[in-house]
Protein backbone atom coordinates (compact mmCIF):
# COMPACT_ATOMS: atom_id res chain seq x y z
CA UNK A 1 0.00 0.00 0.00
CA UNK A 2 2.66 2.63 0.84
CA UNK A 3 4.59 1.59 -2.38
CA UNK A 4 1.41 1.86 -4.59
CA UNK A 5 0.88 5.83 -2.97
CA UNK A 6 4.54 6.25 -3.16
CA UNK A 7 4.45 5.53 -6.65
CA UNK A 8 1.26 7.52 -7.68
CA UNK A 9 2.89 10.38 -5.98
CA UNK A 10 5.74 10.98 -8.12
CA UNK A 11 3.58 10.21 -10.97
CA UNK A 12 1.16 12.89 -9.89
CA UNK A 13 4.18 14.91 -9.51
CA UNK A 14 6.16 14.42 -12.32
CA UNK A 15 7.52 16.70 -15.35
CA UNK A 16 6.94 14.48 -18.51
CA UNK A 17 8.77 14.91 -21.56
CA UNK A 18 8.20 17.52 -24.61
CA UNK A 19 5.99 15.96 -27.01
CA UNK A 20 3.64 14.58 -24.43
CA UNK A 21 0.59 16.59 -25.71
CA UNK A 22 0.46 15.24 -29.22
CA UNK A 23 0.68 11.32 -28.10
CA UNK A 24 -2.09 12.07 -25.28
CA UNK A 25 -5.19 9.83 -26.16
CA UNK A 26 -8.52 10.42 -23.99
CA UNK A 27 -7.45 8.52 -20.86
CA UNK A 28 -4.72 11.39 -20.28
CA UNK A 29 -6.45 13.86 -20.67
CA UNK A 30 -9.40 12.85 -18.96
CA UNK A 31 -6.93 11.99 -15.56
CA UNK A 32 -5.10 15.37 -16.41
CA UNK A 33 -8.79 16.62 -16.24
CA UNK A 34 -9.60 15.12 -12.89
CA UNK A 35 -6.11 15.82 -11.53
CA UNK A 36 -7.03 19.82 -11.61
CA UNK A 37 -10.38 19.50 -10.69
CA UNK A 38 -9.55 17.53 -7.86
CA UNK A 39 -6.86 20.13 -6.51
CA UNK A 40 -8.97 22.75 -7.68
CA UNK A 41 -12.10 21.73 -5.59
CA UNK A 42 -9.36 21.62 -2.41
CA UNK A 43 -8.16 24.94 -2.83
CA UNK A 44 -11.41 26.15 -3.05
CA UNK A 45 -12.91 25.11 -0.62
CA UNK A 46 -9.32 26.25 1.37
CA UNK A 47 -10.71 29.50 -0.03
CA UNK A 48 -14.11 29.55 1.33
CA UNK A 49 -12.42 29.59 4.97
CA UNK A 50 -10.16 31.92 3.92
CA UNK A 51 -12.32 34.61 2.17
CA UNK A 52 -14.30 33.94 5.57
CA UNK A 53 -12.02 34.60 7.98
CA UNK A 54 -10.46 37.64 6.13
CA UNK A 55 -13.78 39.58 5.15
CA UNK A 56 -14.90 39.39 9.05
CA UNK A 57 -11.53 40.33 10.42
CA UNK A 58 -11.03 43.28 8.40
CA UNK A 59 -14.75 43.80 8.33
CA UNK A 60 -16.74 45.34 5.24
CA UNK A 61 -14.56 48.66 4.59
CA UNK A 62 -11.21 46.80 5.46
CA UNK A 63 -12.17 44.27 3.05
CA UNK A 64 -13.42 46.77 0.42
CA UNK A 65 -9.73 47.98 0.72
CA UNK A 66 -8.15 44.64 0.44
CA UNK A 67 -10.41 43.71 -3.09
CA UNK A 68 -9.76 46.88 -4.57
CA UNK A 69 -6.08 46.86 -3.97
CA UNK A 70 -5.68 43.09 -5.29
CA UNK A 71 -8.04 44.01 -8.67
CA UNK A 72 -5.88 47.40 -8.79
CA UNK A 73 -2.61 44.91 -9.31
CA UNK A 74 -4.08 42.53 -11.28
CA UNK A 75 -4.70 44.91 -13.90
CA UNK A 76 -1.12 45.23 -13.98
CA UNK A 77 -0.61 41.45 -13.49
CA UNK A 78 -1.73 40.55 -16.88
CA UNK A 79 1.11 42.93 -18.24
CA UNK A 80 3.57 40.46 -17.43
CA UNK A 81 2.14 37.78 -19.82
CA UNK A 82 0.09 39.47 -22.70
CA UNK A 83 -0.61 36.13 -24.31
CA UNK A 84 3.21 35.02 -24.46
CA UNK A 85 2.22 31.72 -22.41
CA UNK A 86 -0.78 31.00 -24.24
CA UNK A 87 1.02 30.97 -27.47
CA UNK A 88 4.15 29.26 -26.05
CA UNK A 89 2.47 26.34 -24.97
CA UNK A 90 0.78 25.88 -28.45
CA UNK A 91 4.29 26.36 -29.59
CA UNK A 92 5.96 24.02 -27.37
CA UNK A 93 3.06 21.24 -27.65
CA UNK A 94 2.95 21.72 -31.52
CA UNK A 95 7.30 22.07 -31.78
CA UNK A 96 8.53 19.61 -29.22
CA UNK A 97 12.49 19.48 -30.28
CA UNK A 98 12.33 22.98 -29.98
CA UNK A 99 10.45 23.33 -26.59
CA UNK A 100 13.85 24.58 -25.00
CA UNK A 101 13.65 27.38 -26.92
CA UNK A 102 9.79 28.27 -26.61
CA UNK A 103 9.78 27.76 -22.90
CA UNK A 104 13.48 30.05 -23.38
CA UNK A 105 11.52 32.58 -25.15
CA UNK A 106 8.47 32.66 -22.65
CA UNK A 107 10.46 32.95 -19.56
CA UNK A 108 12.83 35.60 -20.59
CA UNK A 109 9.85 37.80 -22.64
CA UNK A 110 8.22 37.51 -18.97
CA UNK A 111 10.86 39.04 -16.90
CA UNK A 112 11.44 41.51 -19.31
CA UNK A 113 6.98 42.19 -19.15
CA UNK A 114 6.84 41.94 -15.10
CA UNK A 115 10.00 44.64 -14.23
CA UNK A 116 8.32 47.12 -16.70
CA UNK A 117 4.86 46.43 -14.84
CA UNK A 118 5.89 46.63 -11.61
CA UNK A 119 7.48 50.12 -13.04
CA UNK A 120 4.01 51.05 -14.42
CA UNK A 121 1.75 50.05 -10.93
CA UNK A 122 4.20 51.60 -8.78
CA UNK A 123 4.44 54.95 -10.80
CA UNK A 124 0.17 55.09 -11.31
CA UNK A 125 -0.75 53.97 -7.73
CA UNK A 126 -0.75 57.71 -6.28
CA UNK A 127 -1.79 58.75 -9.46
CA UNK A 128 -5.68 56.73 -9.21
CA UNK A 129 -6.05 56.04 -5.66
CA UNK A 130 -6.37 58.09 -2.93
CA UNK A 131 -4.31 58.28 0.16
CA UNK A 132 -6.78 57.42 2.37
CA UNK A 133 -8.08 54.14 3.74
CA UNK A 134 -4.15 52.98 3.60
CA UNK A 135 -5.44 51.93 -0.52
CA UNK A 136 -1.92 52.89 -1.20
CA UNK A 137 0.16 51.12 1.18
CA UNK A 138 -1.94 48.03 0.82
CA UNK A 139 -1.56 48.39 -3.77
CA UNK A 140 2.50 49.16 -3.19
CA UNK A 141 2.81 46.06 -0.65
CA UNK A 142 0.96 43.85 -2.74
CA UNK A 143 3.62 44.80 -5.85
CA UNK A 144 5.34 41.52 -5.06
CA UNK A 145 2.57 39.87 -7.47
CA UNK A 146 3.51 41.79 -10.61
CA UNK A 147 7.14 41.09 -10.28
CA UNK A 148 7.20 37.34 -9.76
CA UNK A 149 4.97 37.03 -12.85
CA UNK A 150 8.46 35.93 -14.60
CA UNK A 151 9.50 33.24 -12.63
CA UNK A 152 6.25 31.36 -12.68
CA UNK A 153 6.37 31.37 -16.27
CA UNK A 154 8.38 28.02 -16.07
CA UNK A 155 5.08 26.29 -15.15
CA UNK A 156 3.85 26.67 -18.54
CA UNK A 157 6.20 23.78 -19.80
CA UNK A 158 4.75 21.20 -17.65
CA UNK A 159 0.91 21.97 -18.48
CA UNK A 160 2.00 22.07 -22.61
CA UNK A 161 2.84 18.38 -21.48
CA UNK A 162 -0.34 17.52 -19.31
CA UNK A 163 1.00 17.63 -16.22
CA UNK A 164 -1.11 19.11 -13.74
CA UNK A 165 -0.28 17.27 -10.64
CA UNK A 166 3.10 19.05 -10.92
CA UNK A 167 1.86 22.63 -11.70
CA UNK A 168 -0.98 22.80 -8.82
CA UNK A 169 1.35 20.95 -6.26
CA UNK A 170 2.22 24.72 -5.78
CA UNK A 171 -1.40 25.87 -5.91
CA UNK A 172 -2.23 23.43 -3.18
CA UNK A 173 0.89 24.05 -0.64
CA UNK A 174 0.28 28.26 -1.31
CA UNK A 175 -3.40 28.25 -0.11
CA UNK A 176 -2.54 25.63 2.62
CA UNK A 177 0.19 28.00 3.77
CA UNK A 178 -2.25 30.98 3.40
CA UNK A 179 -4.95 28.94 5.77
CA UNK A 180 -2.65 29.08 8.17
CA UNK A 181 -1.68 32.26 7.95
CA UNK A 182 -4.87 33.67 8.10
CA UNK A 183 -6.04 31.73 10.66
CA UNK A 184 -3.36 33.51 12.75
CA UNK A 185 -4.09 37.16 11.18
CA UNK A 186 -7.68 36.43 12.44
CA UNK A 187 -6.88 35.32 15.63
CA UNK A 188 -4.57 38.13 16.35
CA UNK A 189 -7.28 40.64 14.79
CA UNK A 190 -4.51 42.06 12.27
CA UNK A 191 -4.96 44.91 9.45
CA UNK A 192 -5.31 44.49 6.18
CA UNK A 193 -1.37 46.64 5.83
CA UNK A 194 -0.75 43.25 7.75
CA UNK A 195 -2.33 40.93 5.87
CA UNK A 196 -0.93 42.28 2.39
CA UNK A 197 2.64 42.11 3.95
CA UNK A 198 2.28 38.16 4.82
CA UNK A 199 0.21 37.68 1.58
CA UNK A 200 3.57 39.09 -0.73
CA UNK A 201 5.89 37.68 1.35
CA UNK A 202 4.02 33.99 1.13
CA UNK A 203 3.83 34.60 -2.77
CA UNK A 204 7.47 35.03 -3.21
CA UNK A 205 8.09 32.08 -1.58
CA UNK A 206 6.22 29.63 -3.53
CA UNK A 207 7.83 31.55 -6.83
CA UNK A 208 11.10 30.71 -5.36
CA UNK A 209 9.91 26.93 -5.26
CA UNK A 210 8.53 27.33 -9.01
CA UNK A 211 11.59 28.84 -10.45
CA UNK A 212 13.82 25.83 -8.64
CA UNK A 213 11.38 23.14 -10.12
CA UNK A 214 11.19 24.55 -13.17
CA UNK A 215 15.09 24.64 -14.09
CA UNK A 216 15.53 21.37 -12.27
CA UNK A 217 12.83 19.61 -14.69
CA UNK A 218 13.14 21.40 -17.56
CA UNK A 219 15.61 22.85 -20.01
CA UNK A 220 15.72 26.67 -21.29
CA UNK A 221 17.32 27.98 -24.03
CA UNK A 222 18.24 31.64 -22.51
CA UNK A 223 20.13 33.03 -26.07
CA UNK A 224 17.72 31.24 -28.29
CA UNK A 225 14.73 32.23 -26.62
CA UNK A 226 15.53 35.92 -26.73
CA UNK A 227 15.83 35.24 -30.27
CA UNK A 228 12.34 33.98 -30.66
CA UNK A 229 10.78 36.91 -28.90
CA UNK A 230 9.77 38.76 -32.64
CA UNK A 231 7.75 35.33 -33.59
CA UNK A 232 6.44 35.29 -29.99
CA UNK A 233 5.19 38.61 -30.03
CA UNK A 234 3.88 38.66 -33.02
CA UNK A 235 0.98 36.12 -32.27
CA UNK A 236 1.18 37.14 -28.56
CA UNK A 237 0.34 40.63 -28.79
CA UNK A 238 -3.33 40.52 -30.15
CA UNK A 239 -3.95 37.52 -27.22
CA UNK A 240 -2.04 40.19 -24.97
CA UNK A 241 -4.13 43.49 -25.86
CA UNK A 242 -7.45 41.50 -25.41
CA UNK A 243 -5.98 39.68 -22.01
CA UNK A 244 -5.44 43.60 -20.56
CA UNK A 245 -9.13 44.47 -21.81
CA UNK A 246 -10.81 41.14 -20.10
CA UNK A 247 -8.43 41.47 -17.22
CA UNK A 248 -9.72 45.47 -17.16
CA UNK A 249 -13.60 44.52 -17.28
CA UNK A 250 -13.04 41.58 -14.59
CA UNK A 251 -11.09 44.16 -11.93
CA UNK A 252 -12.16 47.97 -13.02
CA UNK A 253 -15.63 47.40 -11.47
CA UNK A 254 -14.13 47.32 -8.06
CA UNK A 255 -11.85 50.13 -8.66
CA UNK A 256 -14.75 52.42 -9.37
CA UNK A 257 -16.87 51.43 -6.89
CA UNK A 258 -14.27 52.12 -4.45
CA UNK A 259 -13.58 55.38 -5.67
CA UNK A 260 -17.59 55.89 -5.92
CA UNK A 261 -19.31 54.42 -3.84
CA UNK A 262 -16.85 54.22 -1.04
CA UNK A 263 -15.29 51.25 0.70
CA UNK A 264 -18.21 49.46 2.46
CA UNK A 265 -20.11 48.96 -1.01
CA UNK A 266 -17.02 47.70 -2.37
CA UNK A 267 -16.60 45.04 0.46
CA UNK A 268 -19.93 43.89 0.06
CA UNK A 269 -19.39 43.40 -3.70
CA UNK A 270 -16.26 42.24 -3.14
CA UNK A 271 -17.68 39.46 -0.69
CA UNK A 272 -19.79 37.76 -3.47
CA UNK A 273 -17.44 38.86 -6.45
CA UNK A 274 -15.03 36.57 -5.03
CA UNK A 275 -16.44 33.53 -6.06
CA UNK A 276 -15.86 33.80 -9.11
CA UNK A 277 -12.32 33.60 -8.55
CA UNK A 278 -11.71 30.31 -7.79
CA UNK A 279 -14.43 29.53 -9.93
CA UNK A 280 -12.86 30.29 -12.77
CA UNK A 281 -9.92 27.74 -11.87
CA UNK A 282 -12.77 25.32 -13.15
CA UNK A 283 -12.98 25.97 -16.94
CA UNK A 284 -9.50 27.03 -17.14
CA UNK A 285 -8.93 23.67 -15.54
CA UNK A 286 -10.44 21.51 -18.39
CA UNK A 287 -9.19 24.15 -21.31
CA UNK A 288 -5.40 23.98 -19.78
CA UNK A 289 -5.62 20.13 -20.69
CA UNK A 290 -7.78 19.88 -23.77
CA UNK A 291 -6.23 22.87 -25.41
CA UNK A 292 -2.41 21.62 -25.97
CA UNK A 293 -4.09 18.67 -27.61
CA UNK A 294 -6.46 20.38 -29.83
CA UNK A 295 -3.43 22.66 -30.69
CA UNK A 296 -1.26 19.27 -31.38
CA UNK A 297 -3.65 18.07 -33.59
CA UNK A 298 -5.81 20.62 -35.30
CA UNK A 299 -3.22 21.12 -37.98
CA UNK A 300 -3.53 17.45 -39.37
CA UNK A 301 -7.04 16.41 -37.60
CA UNK A 302 -9.59 18.92 -37.72
CA UNK A 303 -12.67 16.65 -36.94
CA UNK A 304 -10.84 15.24 -34.09
CA UNK A 305 -10.35 19.24 -32.68
CA UNK A 306 -14.23 19.52 -33.55
CA UNK A 307 -15.28 16.86 -31.28
CA UNK A 308 -13.07 17.87 -28.56
CA UNK A 309 -14.65 21.08 -28.63
CA UNK A 310 -18.17 19.81 -28.78
CA UNK A 311 -16.69 17.55 -25.51
CA UNK A 312 -15.22 21.20 -24.17
CA UNK A 313 -18.44 22.72 -24.71
CA UNK A 314 -20.75 19.96 -22.69
CA UNK A 315 -18.41 19.88 -19.54
CA UNK A 316 -18.52 23.68 -19.45
CA UNK A 317 -22.46 23.53 -19.16
CA UNK A 318 -21.49 20.64 -16.22
CA UNK A 319 -19.61 22.51 -14.32
CA UNK A 320 -21.40 26.24 -14.56
CA UNK A 321 -24.95 25.73 -14.78
CA UNK A 322 -25.05 23.08 -11.18
CA UNK A 323 -23.33 26.38 -9.60
CA UNK A 324 -25.81 28.52 -10.67
CA UNK A 325 -28.30 26.59 -9.76
CA UNK A 326 -26.82 26.42 -5.84
CA UNK A 327 -26.64 30.46 -6.14
CA UNK A 328 -30.58 30.94 -6.85
CA UNK A 329 -31.37 28.67 -4.46
CA UNK A 330 -29.35 29.05 -1.53
CA UNK A 331 -27.51 32.37 -1.90
CA UNK A 332 -28.37 34.48 1.51
CA UNK A 333 -27.66 31.13 3.11
CA UNK A 334 -24.28 30.77 1.81
CA UNK A 335 -23.23 34.34 2.45
CA UNK A 336 -24.44 34.29 6.10
CA UNK A 337 -23.14 31.12 6.86
CA UNK A 338 -19.40 32.40 5.48
CA UNK A 339 -19.31 36.15 6.31
CA UNK A 340 -22.31 36.72 8.61
CA UNK A 341 -25.44 39.02 8.90
CA UNK A 342 -22.98 42.52 8.28
CA UNK A 343 -22.61 41.28 4.41
CA UNK A 344 -26.58 40.49 3.54
CA UNK A 345 -26.22 42.92 0.94
CA UNK A 346 -24.15 40.11 -0.79
CA UNK A 347 -26.75 37.23 -0.85
CA UNK A 348 -28.48 39.20 -3.16
CA UNK A 349 -25.36 39.95 -5.94
CA UNK A 350 -24.34 36.17 -5.86
CA UNK A 351 -27.25 34.88 -7.87
CA UNK A 352 -26.35 37.56 -10.52
CA UNK A 353 -22.61 37.20 -10.76
CA UNK A 354 -23.34 33.27 -11.35
CA UNK A 355 -25.21 34.21 -14.03
CA UNK A 356 -21.74 35.95 -15.30
CA UNK A 357 -19.49 32.53 -14.86
CA UNK A 358 -21.65 30.57 -17.09
CA UNK A 359 -20.73 33.14 -19.53
CA UNK A 360 -17.24 32.86 -18.49
CA UNK A 361 -16.87 29.37 -18.90
CA UNK A 362 -18.17 29.00 -22.67
CA UNK A 363 -15.79 32.49 -22.77
CA UNK A 364 -12.95 30.85 -21.72
CA UNK A 365 -13.56 27.79 -24.39
CA UNK A 366 -13.55 30.40 -27.41
CA UNK A 367 -10.69 32.96 -26.29
CA UNK A 368 -8.89 29.89 -25.54
CA UNK A 369 -8.93 28.91 -28.68
CA UNK A 370 -8.16 32.29 -30.73
CA UNK A 371 -4.61 31.32 -30.94
CA UNK A 372 -5.05 28.15 -33.13
CA UNK A 373 -7.85 29.46 -35.26
CA UNK A 374 -5.76 32.42 -36.11
CA UNK A 375 -8.83 34.45 -34.33
CA UNK A 376 -6.23 36.58 -32.30
CA UNK A 377 -7.23 40.34 -33.61
CA UNK A 378 -10.75 38.95 -33.47
CA UNK A 379 -10.64 38.40 -29.77
CA UNK A 380 -8.77 41.56 -28.92
CA UNK A 381 -11.87 43.30 -31.13
CA UNK A 382 -14.23 41.74 -28.97
CA UNK A 383 -12.45 42.28 -25.61
CA UNK A 384 -12.07 46.10 -26.02
CA UNK A 385 -15.89 46.20 -27.01
CA UNK A 386 -16.53 44.32 -23.75
CA UNK A 387 -14.02 47.00 -21.95
CA UNK A 388 -15.79 49.69 -23.14
CA UNK A 389 -19.34 48.38 -22.54
CA UNK A 390 -18.25 47.15 -18.90
CA UNK A 391 -16.82 51.26 -18.02
CA UNK A 392 -19.57 52.64 -19.30
CA UNK A 393 -22.47 50.75 -17.77
CA UNK A 394 -20.46 50.82 -14.23
CA UNK A 395 -20.26 54.56 -14.87
CA UNK A 396 -23.56 55.09 -15.21
CA UNK A 397 -24.87 52.17 -12.93
CA UNK A 398 -23.02 52.58 -9.83
CA UNK A 399 -24.30 56.16 -8.77
CA UNK A 400 -27.80 55.25 -8.85
CA UNK A 401 -27.77 50.85 -7.97
CA UNK A 402 -24.10 50.62 -6.15
CA UNK A 403 -22.99 47.41 -5.89
CA UNK A 404 -25.84 46.04 -7.87
CA UNK A 405 -25.14 48.03 -11.00
CA UNK A 406 -21.59 46.93 -11.40
CA UNK A 407 -23.23 43.14 -10.94
CA UNK A 408 -25.69 43.74 -13.70
CA UNK A 409 -22.43 45.44 -15.66
CA UNK A 410 -20.63 42.52 -15.43
CA UNK A 411 -23.11 40.00 -16.47
CA UNK A 412 -24.18 42.61 -19.50
CA UNK A 413 -20.34 42.38 -20.99
CA UNK A 414 -19.39 38.65 -19.94
CA UNK A 415 -22.94 37.74 -22.18
CA UNK A 416 -21.90 39.98 -25.22
CA UNK A 417 -18.26 39.07 -25.13
CA UNK A 418 -18.87 34.96 -24.84
CA UNK A 419 -21.27 35.91 -27.73
CA UNK A 420 -19.26 37.49 -30.52
CA UNK A 421 -16.12 35.00 -29.73
CA UNK A 422 -18.19 31.76 -29.18
CA UNK A 423 -20.14 32.38 -32.57
CA UNK A 424 -16.79 33.52 -34.32
CA UNK A 425 -14.79 30.58 -33.44
CA UNK A 426 -17.60 27.93 -34.24
CA UNK A 427 -18.12 29.61 -37.68
CA UNK A 428 -13.99 28.77 -38.04
CA UNK A 429 -14.17 25.41 -36.74
CA UNK A 430 -17.19 24.69 -39.04
CA UNK A 431 -18.75 23.43 -36.22
CA UNK A 432 -22.58 23.24 -35.04
CA UNK A 433 -22.87 22.76 -31.51
CA UNK A 434 -25.00 19.00 -30.79
CA UNK A 435 -26.92 20.84 -28.13
CA UNK A 436 -28.88 17.55 -26.28
CA UNK A 437 -26.30 17.02 -23.85
CA UNK A 438 -26.88 20.66 -22.80
CA UNK A 439 -29.82 21.01 -22.69
CA UNK A 440 -30.50 18.05 -20.49
CA UNK A 441 -28.27 19.63 -18.53
CA UNK A 442 -29.94 22.93 -18.12
CA UNK A 443 -33.11 21.42 -17.41
CA UNK A 444 -31.56 18.75 -15.19
CA UNK A 445 -29.60 22.13 -12.84
CA UNK A 446 -33.50 23.69 -13.10
CA UNK A 447 -34.75 20.56 -11.00
CA UNK A 448 -31.49 20.50 -8.85
CA UNK A 449 -32.62 24.29 -7.70
CA UNK A 450 -36.03 23.22 -7.49
CA UNK A 451 -34.81 20.46 -4.73
CA UNK A 452 -32.78 22.78 -2.84
CA UNK A 453 -35.10 25.08 -2.54
CA UNK A 454 -37.77 23.05 -1.12
CA UNK A 455 -34.52 21.41 1.01
CA UNK A 456 -34.11 24.98 2.39
CA UNK A 457 -35.74 24.98 5.89
CA UNK A 458 -33.43 22.10 6.48
CA UNK A 459 -30.33 24.39 6.67
CA UNK A 460 -27.68 24.92 3.86
CA UNK A 461 -25.36 21.98 4.15
CA UNK A 462 -28.69 19.56 4.13
CA UNK A 463 -29.44 21.39 1.05
CA UNK A 464 -26.34 21.79 -0.46
CA UNK A 465 -25.90 18.11 -0.12
CA UNK A 466 -29.28 17.02 -1.20
CA UNK A 467 -28.81 19.14 -4.57
CA UNK A 468 -25.31 17.56 -5.09
CA UNK A 469 -26.58 14.45 -4.45
CA UNK A 470 -29.72 14.98 -6.62
CA UNK A 471 -27.43 16.19 -9.92
CA UNK A 472 -24.88 13.45 -9.27
CA UNK A 473 -27.43 10.92 -9.91
CA UNK A 474 -29.11 12.97 -12.86
CA UNK A 475 -25.79 13.05 -15.09
CA UNK A 476 -25.54 9.08 -15.48
CA UNK A 477 -29.73 8.63 -15.00
CA UNK A 478 -30.47 10.91 -18.28
CA UNK A 479 -27.21 10.32 -19.91
CA UNK A 480 -25.22 12.81 -19.83
CA UNK A 481 -22.62 10.88 -18.78
CA UNK A 482 -23.00 7.87 -20.22
CA UNK A 483 -20.65 4.95 -17.87
CA UNK A 484 -20.37 2.91 -21.68
CA UNK A 485 -18.42 5.69 -22.90
CA UNK A 486 -16.39 5.76 -19.72
CA UNK A 487 -15.31 2.19 -20.07
CA UNK A 488 -14.51 2.63 -23.47
CA UNK A 489 -12.15 5.47 -22.32
CA UNK A 490 -10.29 2.87 -20.19
CA UNK A 491 -10.06 0.39 -22.93
CA UNK A 492 -9.08 2.49 -25.38
CA UNK A 493 -6.89 5.20 -24.50
CA UNK A 494 -5.85 6.68 -27.57
CA UNK A 495 -9.29 7.76 -28.89
CA UNK A 496 -11.53 10.99 -27.71
CA UNK A 497 -15.19 10.91 -28.13
CA UNK A 498 -17.76 13.19 -27.10
CA UNK A 499 -19.74 13.01 -23.97
CA UNK A 500 -23.27 12.05 -24.96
Amino acid sequence: MLARAIAFSRSLLAGGRAGDAGAAGGRRIASNVLVQLGARTITMAISIVTVSLTARTLDSSGYGIWTAAASYVGIFTVLTDLGFTTVAMQRMAAEPEREQDWLGALVTARIALSILATILCAISIPLFLSPSDSRQTVTLIMLVAVLSGGGSALMAVFSSRLRAGLVLSFTVLQSVIWLAAVVTLAATHASVVTFAIVYSVLNALIIALQMRTGLRLASVAWGAGVRLWRSLARVAIPIGIASVLITVYYQIDSVLLLQMAGPSETGVYGAAYTFIGPLTFLPAAVMSSFYPVIAAVYGHDQDRARRLVQTCAELMAMIALPILAGAIALSDQIVHFLYGPGYAQSGGLLPILMIAFVSICFGTLAGVLAPVLKLQWRLALYSAIGAAVNIALNVILIPSHGAYGSAWATVATEVLTMTLMLGTVLYSLRLRLVPWNILRTVALAAAMTGVMLAARPLGLIPAGLLGIAFYGVGVFAIRIVDLDQLRALRAQPTRVETVS
